[in-house]
């Protein structure tokens, strides 16, 4: 229905009269990037840990789908997590090399440097130069094996020792790297499962211990520099069963065989000087997952069903499971007697004095979601993002800046109770001042949270199409049987025409503009809204052209997409001044000066740029994020199909945006498909 006479202003303006994609000034452009592989824990598949010298610990974690992840520091105390991973820095390694990201086991050298073996080479991090010091070893720059590398020693003569076992992109073998003069040597003997210990002699020198691919063990001298199979008989060793299994006094602990015929084996330790301490049977047998021997008098061990176990000397004691799982990976123990255990499943930490076991996942440490939906930031600038922790776990995560807080199921302690049976949310709106959240839990109706309670706002809609306040302070509600606002009664039908966008007008406090694929509605306190359609523009086809997104910019004009996918040359945009009535187009192949061959217009900024994705049909390579102030357009392109890349737009994609004022700037939020949330920092 047309509500106004409407005048038509069609710019015929060339593509050559406009600036496009101009970099001179790039420098104050940057972006960063939130996703489950790059904050938190950085992934519930943990291999590594090592206790740094303030206690806290070094964490290994990835998500094996994206093949993203790396490692991280966690600052217990400050709740507070520094993280290294591939999303950020290309030296880890690209996703599509699998194993890059996987950190088997940590050593550090006498500088403190960490050298990390993972699935396809190695790493090196110096804690004290950050991240100009990673640097990745592999079998381009390197003659290493180019197997799955389990494990990392650093010896006593500073050299660094790697083990391998063969997969489909490389083979096994033992390698050996002297970085104060960059030589390697590589052993390529029939090696195992690519544990490896280092054991001091008592004189001098030292042995390296890995398992065979049979039932023997190999030991290197390195006196001598050759290597021995030691054979399989009762008394003699049988199997490594730790990465980190030689203690401080340089007693390697290993299965021995008790009764080679009967294939026969037990826990026990061996002395630098080739004897046997000869312990008594542990109670957890041989199920040994992963064992840390620190100290002659504190062995730590993880069992095959998560169960952790102390040694002290002469007894064994029972610390409760940190996790109910057969994959743990590695465990250690800081100097107040705070144990750490990893595996699959994140990371646990005993604590001394309760005896007690707190878990740390993606789910209560992390921006736990690839999929995004929706975003909301408060005028101090914390934001809350729909994520999804699994199913039936719910829910929404909040950032505050340093920190990711969890609302689900699986939190822990550390977050807030998801109270809903829905995986995800659809929606979620904080007001720019007070503390009232809502959220539209996946077909769940639109709930309110107000100092830790959840109420039921009774929209009578189970899918909300958009949460918004107007200039004045009033909450309004899309879905699609109509435009609500909230009185103190309750809600107020304001038109019974559906929407999926809310914008504040930000000219009139009390107007609220809406939109749905066949109307753009103006809102105030009036029952008469004004409503422009489809047939309100006559460059558009009521038959099949949508309306695509919609923003308002400084001086009030209402800028729209609109098109049909597939046909490009139905594709406009239209900048509408609502109080004349009067618009502009620009349409593909007419007097189009975008990038791509549709657009969607997603937000509007103080420095008068209007932002818009951009996007063509299906096999052709032009889609991305750009802006446009009237004169001079940018863009910032995506790469085909989401492939993984550094710096940039991660994927075209792009779900919802948010504008976040900084003193210095303004901050662009962007929910992107299958890439979490990516972040463009524009500096004035």
């Amino acid at each position: 229905m047309r509500t106004i006479g409407v005048a038509v202003w069609i710019a015929m303006w060339s593509c050559s009269q406009l600036a496009f994609g101009l970099q001179d000034d790039s420098n104050a452009y940057s972006w960063r990037y939130y996703r489950p592989s790059n904050t938190g824990i950085q992934g519930d598949y943990c291999e590594a840990l090592l206790l740094d010298s303030d206690g806290n610990p070094w964490i290994a974690g990835y998500e094996p789908s994206f093949e993203e992840g790396g490692f991280s520091k966690f600052h217990y105390s400050q709740n507070r997590w520094e993280n290294y991973s591939n999303v950020d820095f290309p030296e880890i390694g690209h996703p599509f090399s699998t194993g890059v990201t996987r950190v088997a086991d940590f050593d550090r050298d006498s500088l403190g440097n960490l050298w990390m073996a993972t699935g396809r080479g190695a790493l090196f991090f110096s804690p004290a130069l950050g991240p100009v010091s990673l640097q990745r070893f592999d079998g381009d720059n390197s003659p290493m094996p180019g197997g799955w590398n389990r494990g990392v020693e650093v010896a006593p003569d500073g050299t660094v020792w790697f083990s391998a076992y063969a997969t489909y992109w490389g083979g096994s073998g033992v390698s050996q790297y002297d970085p104060t003069v960059d030589q390697w040597r590589v052993f390529s003997n029939p090696f195992g499962d690519g544990k490896i210990n280092v054991q001091p002699k008592p004189n001098d020198g030292y042995f390296v211990w890995v398992n065979a691919t049979g039932l023997e063990v190999n030991r290197y001298d390195s006196s001598t520099h050759d290597w021995q199979t030691l054979p399989a008989e009762t008394g003699g060793p049988a199997h490594l069963v730790g990465k980190n299994a030689t203690d401080s006094q340089g007693n390697t602990w290993m299965l021995r065989w008790t009764n080679f015929d009967l294939y026969e084996v037990k826990l026990d330790c061996l002395r630098p000087d080739g004897t046997w301490f000869n312990f008594p049977a542990a109670p957890f047998g041989n199920d040994i997952a992963e064992l840390r021997a620190k100290s002659p008098d504190l062995v730590l061990v993880v069992d095959g069903s998560g169960r952790v176990w102390r040694f002290n000397g002469s007894t064994w004691q029972d610390l409760g499971s940190w996790n109910d799982t057969s994959y743990s990976y590695d465990i250690d123990q800081d100097v107040a007697g705070n144990v750490w255990a990893c595996g699959v499943g994140g990371a646990g930490r005993r604590d001394v004095s309760t005896g007690e076991w707190q878990r740390f996942r993606v789910t209560n440490t992390s921006q736990y979601d690839f999929f995004n939906e929706d975003l909301t930031i408060n005028q101090a600038g914390h934001v809350w993002a729909t994520a999804n922790a699994g199913p039936g776990v719910g829910g929404m995560v909040k950032f505050d800046g340093q920190s990711w807080t969890g609302f689900n199921n699986h939190h822990y302690g550390l977050g807030y109770d998801w109270p809903f049976p829905t995986d995800n949310s659809q929606k979620v709106y904080v007001r720019p001042v007070g503390a009232e959240l809502f959220v539209n839990p996946t077909f769940g109706g639109l709930h309110q949270l107000y100092r830790d309670r959840w109420t039921n706002m009774q929209v009578g809609w189970d899918e909300v199409g958009d949460i918004r306040e107007d200039g004045s302070g009033r909450l309004w509600v899309a879905h699609a049987g109509g435009l609500l606002l909230q009185n103190r009664r309750g809600w107020q039908m304001m038109s019974r025409h559906g929407a999926d966008l809310l914008r504040a007008d930000n000219r009139f406090p009390k107007r609220m503009w809406a939109m749905s694929v066949t109307n753009v509605i103006w809102l105030g306190d009036s029952k008469s809204p004004k409503i422009w359609t489809i047939e309100d523009f006559p460059e558009l086809d009521p038959q099949s052209d949508q309306f695509k997104g919609m923003v308002q910019d400084s001086q009030g004009n209402i800028w729209i997409g609109a098109n049909t996918i597939n046909l490009p040359f139905n594709s406009t945009l239209i900048k509408l001044n609502p109080r004349t009535g009067k618009y502009v187009t620009w349409r593909y192949g007419v007097n189009w000066p975008f990038p791509g061959q549709y657009l969607m217009p997603v937000g509007a900024t103080s420095d008068g740029k209007i932002w818009f994705q951009y996007d063509s049909d299906f096999g052709i390579d032009d889609q991305g994020l750009g802006s446009f102030d009237g004169t001079q357009i940018r863009t910032f392109p995506a790469p085909f199909e989401g492939a993984p890349q550094w710096g940039g737009l991660p994927h075209a994609g792009i779900k919802d945006v948010e504008v976040r004022e900084m003193t210095d700037g303004y901050e662009l939020w962007i929910s992107c498909a299958s890439r979490g949330i990516a972040v463009l920092r524009v500096t004035r």
